[in-house]
């Protein structure tokens, strides 16, 4: 049943539309410079500079903050839901956090206590925020535009990271521990600013009583969470999507948390090269998360030439990369086997970029003419579920060429491919998930999705540290995340997305 928000005229649906998705632009900017870029390594080489096993204590901090999210994503997202008050709970969060995100300009050499407390306060935050923003989703899009709102989201987030931390590079992020604290500040500052947009425009969605329930909403959050956990075989399409999602995404989650430690251990790759890849990342997911939407939309105009276009890509940098890696384009890449470090040296990545953008240039220009003609029975038959598992057969594919790789460019063109399939499949999983969730319940079903996607990410992190302690190769640790893609992949495979989706009606309409 369509929430009586979406009951609007075009231009303030439209409103709705882009104010929803620019809160991924909003958050994007703490994901980037604060979970995933700059932050681990201030702690580390500052924070707790004299502490032994500074990036063990860190990690430490890191599952602390990780079990905290996972007890509170259900529990928020449910009072969300009885309370009717998502968006007023997100504003609530995402102030809370963004000033948690400013603090950090306090922190300096020896204030470890200070700064774990606002790294957790900080994803708590972050990760609630996800939760109640997720639950949104189905207030603000009609049925047949969720795909294309959840890409646009992920999209504007992916640019907005990247320009963010771009910026922050050319102010000089690195050149002092000012400038980095600046940069944490201007973070907290971003989330918040960017997030007005949504607070403004988007509509506060109804509670969703039930006849009977406490009128308290602590208690009757709890009693919520514990009727759906003991009648949760009732949503059995939707249990299987959220086994399958925290299969994949615990892959998923791997590859993004551990791309720096695997360049840098196993490559032995410089810093620069590392920020350099993780920029490339964030921009290349802009047009390709975009492409994902479309494709997954049987009314998209150029459906066929998106996936011919994405298969030109997993296709060709594999064998571009075994090229680029043997010298076989004239010595535009060169390696250089650093006498006693086994590193390798780029001698010119931005002609490496080059043959990229040639190589993207030439492969639009085939699949128009060409290509999409030929794949226009794949395309007519893919589904948001079909499209994500074509997401989750490019992840094995990078992770089998992840296990090869030995040179800077090679690796540059692995964050290229992982950036065409890492945004779109995240934005249909959610997409995918919601169709399957009662509207007044949204923020309770987004809670345990939550969960699931933060809990997965544990197993991930300890297969690979177990694989890489017992054979003392991380190469084999990035092989064996194969097998999270490949289970995921089979359950989803078992998830009716049409029963799942009548389900979610039937509750609406007896509740």
């Amino acid at each position: 049943m369509a929430s009586p928000s979406l009951a609007v005229s075009a231009a303030t649906y439209r409103n709705r539309y882009y104010a929803w998705a620019f809160y991924d632009w909003a958050n994007s900017a703490v994901v980037t410079l604060v979970i995933a870029a700059v932050f681990p390594v201030f702690f580390n080489q500052v924070i707790a500079k004299d502490t032994p096993d500074a990036a063990s204590l860190f990690a430490y901090i890191g599952a602390a903050a990780l079990l905290l999210s996972i007890i509170a994503a259900p529990v928020i997202g449910t009072l969300g839901d009885i309370t009717g008050q998502r968006k007023r709970l997100l504003i609530a969060t995402t102030t809370g956090g963004s000033l948690a995100v400013c603090a950090l300009f306090t922190t300096q050499m020896g204030t470890i206590a200070w700064a774990a407390l606002l790294f957790i306060l900080i994803q708590i935050s972050l990760n609630m925020s996800f939760t109640l923003y997720d639950s949104l989703l189905s207030h603000v899009a009609r049925e047949d535009d969720r795909d294309r709102l959840s890409t646009t989201g992920y999209a504007l987030g992916y640019i907005g990271g990247g320009l963010h931390l771009l910026v922050c590079v050319i102010l000089g992020l690195a050149s002092s521990e000012l400038a980095t604290r600046a940069a944490l500040l201007s973070a907290g500052v971003w989330w918040f600013v960017f997030a007005l947009p949504l607070f403004i425009a988007v509509p506060e969605p109804p509670a969703s009583h039930i006849k009977g329930e406490s009128v308290d909403p602590f208690s009757a959050t709890f009693k919520r969470l514990k009727d759906t956990l003991q009648h949760i075989s009732r949503y059995r399409q939707l249990l299987l999507m959220l086994a399958a999602f925290w299969l994949y995404s615990d892959g998923i989650g791997t590859i993004i948390g551990l791309s720096t430690t695997y360049g840098s251990q196993q490559l032995r790759l410089n810093s620069t090269t590392l920020v350099g890849a993780l920029l490339l990342t964030q921009f290349v997911a802009f047009p390709y998360a975009l492409m994902f939407g479309r494709i997954a939309s049987p009314s998209s105009r150029y459906r066929d030439l998106f996936v011919a276009f994405i298969l030109w890509t997993v296709i060709t940098f594999p064998i571009m990369g075994f090229f680029i890696a043997r010298n076989e384009f004239g010595g535009v890449m060169e390696q250089l086997a650093t006498l006693g470090s086994g590193e390798y040296l780029s001698y010119s990545p931005v002609q490496t970029l080059t043959l990229v953008a040639i190589n993207q240039v030439v492969g639009l220009l085939l699949c128009w003419f060409i290509g999409r003609r030929l794949v226009t029975g794949i395309a007519a038959a893919l589904t948001t579920k079909r499209a994500i598992l074509l997401g989750i057969g490019v992840y094995i594919v990078i992770a089998v060429w992840a296990f090869l790789i030995n040179t800077p460019g090679e690796f540059w063109l692995l964050a290229w491919l992982v950036a065409t399939v890492q945004g779109g499949t995240q934005a249909l999983s959610r997409s995918l998930f919601s169709t399957m969730t009662p509207a007044s319940k949204s923020g309770e079903f987004f809670g345990f999705y939550s969960l699931t996607d933060k809990f997965g990410s544990i197993f991930g992190l300890l297969l690979f540290g177990l694989i890489g302690q017992i054979t003392q190769n991380l190469r084999i640790s990035i092989l064996s995340v194969i097998v999270f893609f490949v289970a995921g992949g089979l359950m989803l495979m078992r998830v009716d997305e049409k029963k799942g989706h009548l389900a979610a009606v039937a509750d609406e309409v007896a509740s």
